[in-house]
This record gives C-alpha cells, sequence and structure tokens, in this order.
C-alpha cells in the first residue's frame, strides 16, 4: 500500500516521539540512584510520574481537542525540552525534582495526542498496527536509556547522565524538524468548531464502556508502573537499571507480538488473552520471589513485561479507536485520570510493602483488568475494521449496532 506524504511524516514523527517518550519514562527510576538522592527520597521522585502525568492528560490531552493536533504537539516538545534540560543539569534533589515533573507533564499529554494523530492519519486495514507498532518504540526508547545507564553508570553518575544528555537533545533536535513539517490532523480539522471538545456520553451503553476501559486502565497502570519502574528501584536498588531493561526488552517483544495478532484476533479476543496472560505470569512470580530465586524471577518479569506490552497495546487501540474525533483526545485523558490519581495516592504505603504483598496485589490488579476484559468480550464493541467516528452520534450508531448484533 501507498502511503501518502502527510501519512509518512505522521508516521516518522510519532515514531520518533514514542521513542523520546520511553526515554524519558526511565528518568525517575535511573534518577532515584544519583547521590543526591537519598533513600527517604525515592518514593518522592517516583510520585512525580503519576503526578506529572496526570497534569499532562489534563490540560494538553484537552488543548489537543480543542485547539489542534499540531498546536499541541509542538507545545508538549518544548515541555519535554525544559524538563530535560532541569534533569541533566540537576545538582539537588529540589532540582531534580521539578524536572521530572515537567518532563512527565509532557509524557501525559503525548499520549492523547499521538494516539489521536495516528488513528486520524493512518489508513483504515493499517490503522490497529500502526497503533501498536509506533507506540511499541517507546520501549525501544527505555531500553536504550536503561542500557546505557546500566553499561555507564558503573564508571560514573556524570558519564551516565552525559550520554543520557547527549541522547535526549539529538532526539529533541530530530523531533524539533520533523514536527514543523507534520499537517494538522485532516479529520479533526472537519469537524465543526463548535463541535471541537465536546464530552458526551451517548446513551447508557457508552457508561459502560467506560467503566470498563477505566478498570482496564487501573490494573495496567498501576502494574506497568510498580513492577517495572518503582519497587525496583526501591527494594532492589542494586540491580534497578538491569530490571528495567529486562522488562522492556520484554515490552519491545510483546509490542511485535500485539502486532500481529490483535487483527487475527480482534480486538475482544486479543485483549483478554492480554490480561489473562498478565495474571498468569503475576501470580508465577509470587513463588519465585519466595524461594529467593532471582534468577526465575527475572524470567518471569520479562514474560510478564510482553504481555504487559501487549494489554497497553489493546489498550490503546480500544482508547484511541472508540472515541470519536471531537473529543477523542479528551476521551482517552479521561479514562487515564482514574488510574493515574490511584498511583499517586497509594505510591506511599505500596513501597512498604515486601515483594511477596506486593506481587499479591499486582495479582489482584491483574485479575480486575482480566475481568474488564471478560466484560468487554461480551458488551464492549470491535474496533478492528471500523470506520473512524467523528462525531457523538457516530458512536451512538456504533453502541446501537452492537445492541442489534
Amino acid at each position: 500500500m501507498r502511503l501518502a506524504r502527510d501519512q509518512k511524516l505522521v508516521i516518522a514523527s510519532t515514531t520518533l516521539d514514542m521513542m523520546l517518550e520511553g526515554i524519558f519514562v526511565t528518568l525517575p527510576s535511573i534518577s532515584a540512584l544519583w547521590p543526591f538522592v537519598g533513600p527517604s527520597s525515592i518514593p518522592l521522585v517516583l510520585l512525580t510520574v503519576p503526578i506529572g502525568t496526570l497534569i499532562g492528560n489534563l490540560t494538553l490531552g484537552r488543548v489537543a481537542d480543542l485547539v489542534g493536533r499540531k498546536r499541541a504537539y509542538i507545545a508538549m516538545l518544548l515541555i519535554y525540552a525544559i524538563g530535560a534540560t532541569l534533569v541533566v543539569t540537576s545538582n539537588s534533589l529540589s532540582w531534580l525534582l521539578s524536572g521530572l515533573l515537567v518532563a512527565q507533564v509532557a509524557i501525559g499529554g503525548e499520549v492523547p495526542i499521538v494516539l489521536s494523530y495516528i488513528v486520524e492519519s493512518a489508513p483504515l486495514e493499517l490503522r490497529e498496527v500502526l497503533v501498536v507498532l509506533i507506540t511499541n518504540v517507546g520501549n525501544a526508547g527505555a531500553a536504550l536509556a536503561a542500557g546505557i545507564a546500566y553499561a555507564t553508570g558503573t564508571i560514573s553518575v556524570a558519564t551516565e547522565r552525559a550520554w543520557l544528555a547527549g541522547l535526549i537533545v539529538a532526539a529533541i533536535g530530530i523531533l524539533a524538524f520533523t514536527r514543523s513539517m507534520v499537517p494538522e490532523s485532516l479529520p479533526w480539522s472537519s469537524v465543526p468548531a463548535k463541535a471541537r471538545g465536546h464530552m458526551q456520553v451517548v446513551g447508557s451503553g457508552m457508561g459502560v464502556l467506560v467503566i470498563m476501559l477505566v478498570a482496564m486502565g487501573i490494573s495496567s497502570v498501576l502494574t506497568f508502573g510498580y513492577l517495572a519502574l518503582d519497587v525496583g528501584p526501591a527494594l532492589f536498588p542494586s540491580i534497578s537499571n538491569k530490571l528495567i531493561f529486562l522488562y522492556f526488552a520484554g515490552e519491545l517483544v510483546g509490542g511485535l507480538v500485539a502486532a500481529a495478532l490483535v487483527g487475527r484476533l480482534g480486538s475482544k479476543k486479543f485483549v483478554l488473552a492480554s490480561f489473562l496472560g498478565g495474571l498468569a505470569t503475576s501470580i508465577a512470580a509470587i513463588p519465585a520471589v519466595e524461594l529467593g530465586n532471582v534468577g526465575a524471577f527475572m524470567a518471569v518479569l520479562a514474560i510478564n513485561g510482553v504481555f504487559t506490552e501487549t494489554v497497553w497495546a489493546s489498550r490503546n487501540v480500544l482508547e484511541s479507536t472508540t472515541f470519536p474525533t471531537s473529543s477523542r483526545a479528551t476521551g482517552i485523558s479521561v479514562v487515564r485520570l482514574v488510574p493515574y490519581l490511584i498511583w499517586s495516592a497509594i505510591l506511599y504505603p505500596m513501597l512498604s510493602l515486601s515483594p511477596e504483598a506486593y506481587l499479591t496485589f499486582a495479582s489482584a490488579l491483574w485479575a480486575l483488568g482480566a475481568a474488564a476484559g471478560i466484560a468487554w468480550y461480551f458488551r464492549g464493541i470491535e474496533v478492528i475494521g471500523m470506520p473512524l467516528l467523528m462525531l457523538p452520534e457516530d458512536l451512538r450508531r456504533a453502541l446501537r449496532s452492537r445492541v442489534r448484533s
């Protein structure tokens, strides 16, 4: 299939963008080991992730619906640059926290903007595959950053920071060029001005869909955040970077698996299988920890990363295609609001749990996601191959069609 020039630009820019996001995702866990961050301050460093993401979701996601994808896209890169500068030049905890918080705001706004850009630009037959493959590049960025930290951190923190700074500067420089060339989303431009940003829950079925999506979000956000980025540096600081690398390597593989299977299985079967696989690996990790078998735990961790990515891939597909163009970025942001609020509220007590207790809690969260996956299988809509929804009335028709079928 031949892609138009504008489609190629959007694909190239969003791919590079997700690489940058992956690098920034690892910064709180990597910087938590820097000399001026004491053990008692690690939870504070990690708390910048849900708070910053929450702020970014609520602001930039909404802006993308009101004033356009491209303007929000450019603003997000500026926020990234400010956050990166503060982080790599920090020599105190307060300076570091400020930089991490600003960077996480950019990450929070990035997901609704990038997902909206992809689904509104991609050909229908490639839409879901591109959503999965492009967002999976974030795992490559995270694995790259973790690999650099793992390799250079043994030399000195200054060397580690220098390599990370060079990587970030190069990525932002390239993105400044590609983003300037990306056109505004044509579907968004075709939405009447008075309808842009109008969020409407139409019919009782839509409320049920949002509840299911929120439950999936709670399950995947909390298990991803704690297992990959929070528990590692807080409870296993000596192998923190190694755990992060293994986890994101597993997620990178999971993205390739998702791209190959999501279209064949359909969104309903795929999301259910992903949550059930994550639940199984989370339960399997409990005896590995109890027996003190670090090798077995790391193997299970990597496999869990595969299922974590297939879950996130299926959520990205569901969220980006369920909401209409008029409120797509807002809808994605609203669904992710509750998970990050919960994450912020329970971070401190969670870090005091033993590994066994944490994994039991994580397994319960995976069970919640599996329950939501079962509910979506029976009450949700099949989004693979579904035409792009533009306005709330299009969603209303899709829900009526689901009921008749």
